[in-house]
C-alpha cells in the first residue's frame, strides 16, 4: 500500500517500517459499528509504550484527534481491537480498548506513529471525503476491510497513490468473524477470479448485473461480459461498456451499460471486449473491477439511447446509468458556478426559476421544485482535476473573452450518462459545442426616450477598503488585500459608468461611516468629481458589517430634506440592516423623488427552530423577520421621514426575497408597485443560485411615481457570469489562472446583477407608457402569495386596515 501523508507544513514525509506493528482491519459501519485492528505480524510481545493512533477527519491535513497507546502489549501473531466508545452488542465485547478517536466517518485516515516516525497508517491525509482515494473497487463506506495475509509489515512507501485492493479485501460492513483475529484475506467475502473464457462463450448480460434498482443484485460476485466501448477516461482508471442491440433485454427499467475498473487498460471505443471481474458499487456506481480482459473485435458501433429532459421521474436516472447516450435537445447552462473549479455545469430544458420567484409559496412552490429536481442534470469535464491548468467549456477553453454564461444553449452532443460524487452527471464523449446567441452579453439598453432621470439599485458584494489608506487587511468581507480592493474597484466603477444612472442605490458597503477614508467615499471619488454620496450624519448605519448607501451625480440632481434611517422594531435587532432615504430634485426642474434603499436579512445562518426557522414553504429561513421589516418600513415612510417627499417613493434594494414572497406580498398589498413584474414579467431573474434564477433585488413604486416610470429591467451582468471573472482570488487557485480570467469590466463586477429604472419627472416629460398606472392596477392589487400584510398567522403579525388605507393614501398622493 502506498499512501500520502501531508505534514503541518504540507510536505510529504518518507519513512520506514517500524517493527512489526501494522494497521489490519478497518471497520465502518453505521451508526456504532466502527472499529480498528492493529497486528504483531512478528513473533515476539511487543510493548506499545510511546504508540500513538491519529485520526486526520474530513480531509484535515491536522489531527483531528489521537489515542495514546502506552500500557499496552501486543503478543506475536496477536490482535488489538480498538472500537468507538459507543460501540454496543457483539463489537463491544470484541473491543479491547474504546475510544471516541475511533468514530470515523467517511474517508478518515488514520496514522499509528511512534518516537521514530509513522509505524503505519490507512487512508489519504489532506483530502476530503469522497476524493476516490480507494481503488479495485473497494470503498470504506459500510464495509469491512481487512488486510491481506501477504502483508507482514506496515508501509514502507508514502506518497499520494493509495490504492487498497493492493493489500485489502472488503467485506460486508456487518462481517465481524475475522475482527478479533489476524487479518487473513481469506474469509467470507474473498473470492477467485472467475475464468475469463473464450470470445462468444457464455456471459453475464449486463442488465443482469445493473438489475431494476439503484445497486446490483450481483453486488459482490464474480461475473464475465462482453460488450462494445463507447469511452475510455483515463482520469477514472477505467471505461464504459454498452451492450449491442442484439443483446440488449429491452426492459426500460435496467441499464444496458457498465463502467469497467481497469487503470492502464488497453482499450479503445469500439474494441468488443470480454471482462472478467468483480462487481460492486462504488460510492453509488455499479461497476467491475476487472481481473481479466480481452478484446474481441474492434470498430463496432452501437446506438446510443436518447437522454431528454425532464426526467419522468428521478427514478428513470438509474436505468441510464453507464450508457452512451445523445442529447439532441438544446439543453440550457442552469448553472456555472464550479465551472472553473471543477469544470463542470448543470444543464436543464429551459432556464430553471426559484420556486417562490414564480409560484405561491407552499404547495404549488413545492411543485416547482419537484420539477427543478427531474429537470437538470451535471455535465462534467471527464476529469476529476479540481481548478483544472485550461477548462474545456466553452469551446476554445473558458477565458474572460471567451465566456460561458448561464442561458447559453447545447448542440447536439454525446455523453456517458453516468453517477459520481452523489451526483448524476454527462461524461462527454468528443466535442460539446453550445449556442452562446441564446444568451449573449449585451450592452446596457439606452435610456427609454423621454427620460430624465436614471435610477439603480446595486449590491456590490461587500465592498471593504480597509483602513482608506491602502492598509487594514483582511477585512472582515470582501477584498484580502489592496490589491483585490483594486481589482473590486475597478470592476465596480466600470459596471456603474456603463449603468449611467443619476442615483445609485447601493448594498453591501462597508459600514465604516462617512469621513473622506470611509469606503463609500472611496468608491464615490473612484466614479469622478461629479459624484456624490447621501451622509445622515452618524458614525455608522447600524450595528451591522455592512450597510446600505446612496450616491447620485450633484450635476444631475441635489438633495432636498433630510436623510432619514430608522432603527425601530425590525431594524434594530442586528437582522435587517437599517435603511436609508433621501429625496432627490432634478436640476433642470420637475417633481422630487424620495429613493429608499433596503437590505433585509439574507436566508442564511438559519435557525433550528420558532417562527424564523424555514417552514418547508420554499420562503427559507427568517421570513418572518423579512416581512417585519416590510411592515416597519411602510410604518416608518407613512410619517415623511425626509419631509420632503410629495409622493413619488422608490423602494428599492436587496429584500433577499423572491417576487411571491411575503415580505414582496406586503409590500405590493400596501400600494407599490412591482416594477420588475410589470416591465420584465415572470422571466425576471437578478440572482441565481444553486441554478435556479430569480430576483433578491427590488423595485416598488407608488402609484404616482408608477406613472413615469417608463423602463425597468435588470442588466445581466453578474448573475450569468462565471464565479471565477470576479476580482476574488479563490484559495484554489493561482495568480497566473486568475489573470486568465481577471477583466477589469462590468462582467461578474458582482454576484447580483443591478436593477435599473428610467422615469420622467419633469413636467413637460412623459411617454406612451406615461400612464402605466393602468398596468399597475392588476399588479398591485393581485396579491399572489401565502399571506398579506395583514395575515398575523403567516407573517408574525400585521399592519391594520386603517393604517394601511393611511399609508396608500401617502403614498398615492400626487404633487
Amino acid at each position: 500500500m502506498r499512501i500520502f501523508i501531508m505534514g503541518l507544513a504540507g510536505l510529504t514525509m518518507a519513512c520506514s517500517a517500524q517493527g512489526n506493528i501494522l494497521i489490519s482491519e478497518y471497520v465502518e459501519g453505521s451508526g456504532n459499528n466502527k472499529a480498528l485492528e492493529l497486528y504483531n505480524s512478528g513473533d515476539t510481545s511487543q510493548s506499545l509504550n510511546g504508540y500513538v493512533l491519529e485520526r486526520y477527519s474530513n480531509g484535515s491535513p491536522t489531527v483531528s484527534s489521537s489515542l495514546a497507546l502506552d500500557g499496552h502489549n501486543l503478543a506475536g501473531g496477536d490482535v488489538l481491537v480498538i472500537a468507538t466508545n459507543q460501540a454496543t452488542g457483539t463489537l463491544a465485547g470484541l473491543a479491547d480498548i474504546t475510544s471516541a478517536t475511533i468514530n470515523h466517518n467517511g474517508d478518515d485516515a488514520y496514522v499509528l506513529r511512534n518516537a521514530d516516525g509513522v509505524v503505519d497508517s490507512f487512508g489519504r491525509v489532506g483530502e476530503d471525503p469522497g476524493s476516490a482515494w480507494t481503488g479495485g473497487g473497494l470503498s470504506t463506506a459500510n464495509q469491512t476491510l481487512r488486510r491481506k495475509d501477504s502483508v507482514t509489515s506496515g508501509d514502507t512507501v508514502i506518497d499520494d497513490a493509495f490504492d487498497p485492493s493492493v493489500e485489502w479485501v472488503g467485506f460486508p460492513s456487518d462481517t465481524l468473524d475475522g475482527l478479533g483475529e489476524p487479518g487473513t484475506g481469506g474469509g467470507a467475502g474473498a473470492k477467485e477470479p472467475v475464468p475469463l473464457g473464450a470470445c462468444g462463450e457464455a456471459v453475464t448480460r449486463i442488465a443482469a448485473i445493473q438489475g431494476p434498482g439503484d445497486r446490483s443484485p450481483l453486488d459482490g460476485e464474480g461475473h464475465v461480459i462482453e460488450a462494445v466501448v463507447t469511452a475510455v477516461y483515463p482520469a477514472f482508471d477505467g471505461f464504459y461498456v454498452m451492450e449491442t442491440e442484439a443483446n440488449r433485454d429491452n426492459d426500460p427499467a435496467t441499464s444496458e451499460g457498465l463502467f469497467i475498473y481497469q487503470p492502464d487498460a488497453q482499450v479503445s471505443a469500439g474494441d468488443r471486449v470480454r471482462v472478467s471481474g468483480t462487481v460492486s458499487e462504488y460510492y453509488g456506481l455499479t461497476q467491475i473491477s476487472a481481473d481479466q480482459q480481452a478484446v474481441c473485435e474492434q470498430e463496432v458501433t452501437v446506438t446510443p439511447v436518447v437522454l431528454t429532459l425532464p426526467f419522468d421521474d428521478l427514478a428513470d436516472r438509474e436505468s441510464l446509468e453507464g450508457m452512451l447516450v445523445s442529447v439532441e435537445q438544446p439543453l440550457t447552462v442552469s448553472d456555472n458556478y464550479e465551472l472553473a473549479r471543477y469544470g463542470s455545469m448543470t444543464l436543464s430544458d429551459g432556464r430553471l426559476f426559484n420556486p417562490t420567484n414564480v409560484a405561491a409559496p407552499g404547495e404549488a412552490a413545492r411543485a416547482v421544485k419537484e420539477a427543478n429536481s427531474r429537470n437538470q442534470v451535471l455535465l462534467d469535464d471527464a476529469s476529476n482535476a479540481q481548478n483544472p491548468a485550461t477548462v474545456i467549456y466553452p469551446e476554445g477553453g473558458l477565458a474572460a473573452d471567451n465566456t460561458l454564461r448561464a442561458g447559453y444553449q447545447t448542440r447536439p452532443f454525446r455523453a456517458v450518462f453516468t453517477y459520481g460524487f452523489n451526483q448524476w452527471r454527462l461524461q462527454p464523449v468528443g466535442e460539446v459545442r453550445f449556442d452562446a446567441t441564446a444568451n449573449p452579453r449585451s450592452p446596457i439598453p439606452d435610456r427609454a426616450a423621454a427620460s430624465d432621470l436614471r435610477v439603480a439599485s446595486f449590491n456590490v458584494l461587500n465592498y471593504f477598503n480597509g483602513d482608506g489608506a491602502g492598509g487594514g487587511f483582511p477585512t472582515p468581507r470582501g477584498a484580502e488585500n489592496s490589491q483585490e480592493l483594486t481589482r473590486q474597484q475597478d470592476k465596480l466603477v466600470a459596471a456603474l459608468n456603463d449603468i449611467d444612472a443619476d442615483v445609485v442605490g447601493l448594498m453591501e458597503v462597508e459600514n465604516d461611516g462617512y469621513g473622506s477614508d470611509s469606503a463609500i467615499a472611496q468608491l464615490t471619488a473612484a466614479l469622478g468629481p461629479s459624484w456624490r454620496y447621501v451622509d445622515p450624519g452618524l458614525d455608522s448605519l447600524g450595528g451591522d458589517a455592512i450597510a446600505v448607501g446612496l450616491i447620485y451625480r450633484g450635476d444631475v440632481v441635489e438633495e432636498v430634506g433630510t436623510a432619514a434611517t430608522t432603527d425601530a422594531g425590525a431594524f434594530g435587532n442586528a437582522t435587517n440592516r437599517q435603511p436609508l432615504a433621501q429625496t432627490f430634485q432634478p436640476l433642470n426642474g420637475g417633481e422630487t423623488l424620495t429613493v429608499v434603499v433596503n437590505h433585509f436579512k439574507s436566508k442564511g445562518s438559519c435557525p433550528d427552530n420558532g417562527i424564523n426557522s424555514a417552514q418547508g414553504d420554499g420562503q427559507g429561513c427568517w421570513n418572518a423577520e423579512r416581512v417585519d421589516a416590510a411592515q416597519q418600513l411602510l410604518s416608518w415612510l407613512e410619517n415623511n421621514p425626509t419631509g420632503a417627499s410629495d409622493g413619488n417613493w422608490l423602494v428599492m434594494g436587496d429584500l433577499n426575497s423572491y417576487a411571491k414572497e411575503d415580505p414582496i406580498t406586503t409590500l405590493r398589498d400596501a400600494g407599490l408597485v412591482n416594477l420588475v413584474q410589470r416591465f420584465q414579467g415572470e422571466d425576471a431573474y437578478s440572482y441565481t443560485y444553486k441554478g435556479e434564477a430569480g430576483y433578491l433585488d427590488h423595485a416598488l413604486a407608488s402609484e404616482s411615481l408608477n406613472g413615469k416610470v417608463l423602463a425597468t429591467f435588470e442588466w445581466h451582468i453578474n448573475a450569468d457570469e462565471p464565479v471565477a471573472f470576479s476580482y476574488q482570488l479563490p484559495s484554489y487557485q493561482s495568480e497566473e489562472q486568475h489573470q486568465r480570467y481577471y477583466v477589469a469590466d462590468a462582467w461578474r463586477a458582482s454576484d447580483h446583477d443591478p436593477v435599473v429604472i428610467d422615469m420622467a419627472l419633469s413636467a413637460n416629460a412623459g411617454g406612451e407608457d406615461g400612464d402605466g398606472g393602468g398596468d399597475s392596477g392588476s399588479d398591485s392589487g393581485s396579491g399572489s402569495g401565502s399571506g398579506s400584510a395583514g395575515d398575523s398567522d403567516s407573517n408574525g403579525g400585521g399592519l391594520g386596515y386603517g393604517l394601511l388605507l393611511m399609508l396608500a393614501g401617502l403614498l398615492r398622493r400626487r404633487h
